[in-house]
């Protein structure tokens, strides 16, 4: 099926803008201009709990696995940890090079916003050969809902999160 109308409507969205449309308005569009079953697949990125039927949801699911697990790594390096952890079954060079740069970063924010760099230029990379097909609205749902996310974080809601998990440790800590 060709999805040139739908594509050509969607506005073009760039790394760390706030982009002119919301992912509520985008699965909104898609829902009128899809099949029931086709949008169903469109939006399967947001299970977390089942394998994704997109071809493009897969790859990027197998990337996420991949940079948390480079991520852990990291962290377990400046720990002092150093068991091993599993290999993934594939590697992926730009995370290795580009990740040390993010771990760098004194501001947590930065290192966020680093990080989903990474993951954008994943998605660059999936979107090639796909300028009008289902594959296209599927990186462009990933790049919206990527940029919503980096646009909700603030320093207030971090520090109460912070908070929070402060407070969950401490009340079982006391439990014990």
């Amino acid at each position: 099926m060709f999805y040139g109308p739908l594509c050509a409507a969607l506005p073009t969205l760039e790394c760390g803008i706030l982009p002119g449309i919301t992912l509520a308005e985008f699965d909104e569009l898609a829902s009128k201009e899809l099949s029931g079953k086709k949008f169903k697949e469109l939006i399967s990125w947001d299970d977390a709990e089942t394998s994704p039927r997109s071809a493009v949801y897969r790859k990027m699911r197998e990337f996420d696995d991949f940079l948390k697990l480079r991520i852990a790594e990291n962290r377990r390096e400046k720990l002092g940890v150093y068991d091993p952890l599993p290999e993934p079954d594939e590697l992926d060079s730009d995370v290795d090079y580009a990740l040390p740069n993010a771990a760098a970063a004194n501001d947590p924010l930065e290192r966020e916003r680093l990080v989903d760099l990474i993951r954008w230029r994943k998605i660059d990379d999936l979107e090639v050969g796909h300028e009008m097909d289902f594959a296209a609205l599927c990186c462009y749902r990933l790049r919206l809902a990527s940029l919503e996310k980096f646009h909700t974080r603030s320093v207030d809601a971090g520090n109460m999160l912070f908070e929070e998990s402060v407070e969950k440790i401490s009340s079982q800590m006391s439990n014990m």
